[in-house]
């Protein structure tokens, strides 16, 4: 093994943690969830828990070799990349149940750094061997494949949050967005967790930090939000309507 691939397999093996599957925030989103006793236990095998992450820890860089995908456990993790000027600009916020390193996929290494920001535990899913049990096991490699396809849909939804679209719409939807996650996952609170920081977030919608803030501040002076702490909003109006979207039925 390379000097590089020690150094590597550190980052991505922080803290072999046993911790127990009942702690995850996203049990019914695992690959593992309701397979065949035999199947689900060979893949629970295969699962490695890893964790606790804190703010600012790598759970991979960009160019690693890619080796594992990640479902994150608890948390919330960013997606990062160096631009061709040298600036860091975040491309993606993964939070519990989704899948993490996909982009790796094809490829022999990672495209981006993925980064912890606030304490998260995560699982890593070997690739090789996940493909070699999906070879004989029909129900988990459909799974897989319907997982990669809503990661995907997922990922183009969240593009259009980019395009040029005024910043206050830019803002609601990336709002909208988290809100409908939160729906997904069976919650009726109108509270949103913002986990990132700010200017992260306004890294990933191609604002600036001042910017952001501005529009924060416009929007709970206009009543779309109130500002409970730092990270926490409240959503007090539809964003739905605001936006020209369907109502979402919970």
């Amino acid at each position: 093994m390379t000097t590089q691939d020690k150094n590597c397999r550190a980052r991505l093996h922080l803290v072999d943690s046993h911790r127990q599957c009942q702690h995850c925030q996203a049990e019914k989103l695992c690959l593992s969830f309701g397979l065949d006793q035999s199947i689900g236990a060979e893949m629970r095998d295969l699962i490695q828990e890893r964790g606790p992450y804190q703010a600012g820890d790598t759970i991979y860089r960009q160019s690693d070799p890619f080796r594992s995908i990640f479902s994150i456990q608890s948390g919330c993790v960013k997606a990062e990349t160096v631009t061709v000027d040298g600036r860091a600009s975040v491309v993606g916020f993964f939070h519990p149940g989704d899948l993490a390193g996909l982009d790796g996929i094809g490829s022999t290494s990672y495209p981006t750094d993925l980064i912890a920001l606030e304490t998260t535990w995560i699982c890593e899913i070997p690739y090789k061997e996940l493909l070699d049990l999906c070879g004989h096991a029909p129900k988990l490699q459909s799974r897989f494949i319907e997982r990669m396809g809503m990661t995907i849909q997922q990922h183009e939804q969240d593009w259009k949050v980019l395009r040029s679209d005024p910043a206050e719409v830019r803002v609601m939807r990336f709002l909208y967005q988290l809100q409908e996650r939160n729906r997904r996952n069976g919650s009726t609170s109108p509270r949103i967790k913002l986990p990132m920081p700010k200017q992260d977030l306004a890294s990933y919608l191609s604002l600036t930090p001042e910017s952001l803030s501005r529009v924060l501040t416009r929007m709970q002076s206009d009543g779309y939000i109130l500002k409970e702490s730092q990270r926490v909003l409240v959503l007090q109006k539809s964003l739905e309507d605001e936006l020209g979207l369907p109502v979402s039925r919970s």
